[in-house]
């Protein structure tokens, strides 16, 4: 449906005219927004849900008192029905990567901070590099489902930080 308004400079008219022009105009928006065709309605996408990232520390005893330890942060869900796999997208300081991470699984773990030092420090600098971490790289993930469609993307989520995300 197209809808023409002409606007007519006239003192005498300009008032009646402006009513004409807003009255027509949300006509037009309102006729509109009316004239989808039936059955071709995108239904929504699952959105993955209840995400929760956490810290898992692994210490390794070493010869003269020293200690070698790894910081994995891991990203979990809820699974979403329908879904068959999980797409994660890396996104950095730089921007998001055009590359995605498929898995079947509904957790991802990387590991964000290392060491190797003495005993006595414990985890040296691993608040540090998980501050580092949390400022440059985070991931968002989203379901694929079994018929080849894929869901929204979830928020991002920062590595090296513990958080819930419900959208």
């Amino acid at each position: 449906m197209a809808t023409t308004v002409t606007l007519v400079n006239s003192s005498a008219k300009s008032s009646s005219s402006l009513l004409h022009f807003a009255v027509a105009l949300v006509l037009s928006f309102s006729l509109a927004s009316c004239d989808k065709p039936s059955g071709h309605e995108r239904s929504p996408t699952p959105l993955v849900q209840n995400l929760v990232s956490t810290l898992e520390d692994e210490v390794r005893e070493l010869p003269n008192e020293r200690i070698a330890w790894s910081t994995f942060w891991k990203l979990c869900w809820d699974k979403t029905p329908d879904a068959n796999a999980y797409e994660l997208q890396t996104l950095t300081s730089e921007g998001s990567s055009g590359r995605v991470q498929r898995q079947s699984e509904n957790c991802f773990r990387i590991e964000a901070a290392t060491g190797e030092n003495k005993k006595s420090e414990g985890l040296l600098n691993r608040q540090l590099q998980l501050a580092l971490q949390s400022s440059q790289l985070a991931y968002r993930v989203r379901a694929v489902l079994d018929n080849g469609r894929v869901g929204e993307w979830s928020p991002s989520v920062s590595v090296g930080a513990t958080t819930h995300v419900n959208p």
